[in-house]
Parts: C-alpha cells; sequence; structure tokens
C-alpha cells in the first residue's frame, strides 16, 4: 500500500470512522484529493451543504451514462471545473466520504453563479450557488 493511501485512510478512519465504506464504493484516495482540491477552490467559502452539493455534481456526473466515468475525466472536462493545486483542509475529506456513502443530491449535475445553469432543471440555490439536474 502506498504511504500516502495509508496516510489517507488513517486520517479518513480518525476523521470519520467508516474508512471500509469509502473503499466499498471504489474512490481512490487520489480521486478523493481531486474532488476535495475541486471543492475547496469552488466551495471553500459556501456553507457545509454547498460543499456537499458540488461534491455531488462530481460524483452524480461520474456515476451518469452522458458523463465520463472517472472523476479525474470529469474534472478535466473543458470548461467545467478548476484544476487548483492546493490541497483541502481535511474537513472536505470527511465531507467526501460522508457523500460517497450517503449522498445529498443524487440529481445536481450543474452549478453556477448568480443563476441557474442554462442545461438542466432548476434544483436548488445554496449561497452563491445554482445548482441543476436532470437531462
Amino acid at each position: 500500500m502506498k504511504k500516502g493511501l495509508l496516510i489517507l485512510l488513517i486520517s479518513l478512519f480518525v476523521t470519520v470512522g467508516f474508512v471500509l465504506e469509502v473503499q466499498a464504493y471504489n474512490y481512490s484516495s487520489e480521486e478523493m484529493v481531486m474532488i476535495g482540491k475541486v471543492v475547496q477552490h469552488e466551495a471553500g467559502n459556501q456553507s457545509e451543504l454547498g460543499k456537499r452539493l458540488v461534491i455531488d455534481t462530481i460524483m452524480n456526473r461520474v456515476e451518469s451514462d452522458k458523463f465520463p466515468n472517472t472523476v479525474k475525466e470529469v474534472i478535466g472536462q473543458k470548461g467545467q471545473y478548476c484544476n487548483p493545486k492546493d490541497y483541502p483542509p481535511r474537513d472536505i475529506y470527511k465531507l467526501i466520504a460522508q457523500e460517497i456513502y450517503n449522498r445529498t443530491n443524487p440529481q445536481v449535475l450543474w452549478y453556477k453563479t448568480k443563476s441557474y445553469h442554462k442545461y438542466g432543471i432548476p434544483i436548488i440555490q445554496e449561497g452563491d450557488h445554482y445548482f441543476s439536474g436532470g437531462i
């Protein structure tokens, strides 16, 4: 097992208490770091719910047949998400693990500021973000 993965799994166990559930859903530690970086950059100043919904947009896209099926490909789509280099605080990983286990909103696919996205159906506004879903 890689040292970084072991440290992340230990941190998740200490923070969240259910590493086995995280592993069961096949999100690698690298994918969780990628999601965490995006969430911190895109929603670091938003509420916990706002962060969870951004996490959900990524996970819902990975699981949708309308989008690429890996975290790296979803995040890497042109014009969709940023590609930040800074690591998020540990509490973001706790939210990611919880969202893997129990998704807050399995329908959100897009979000933007100031108004709902032109794609999908408006679902919820939280903080500065407007979330839409459905295709």
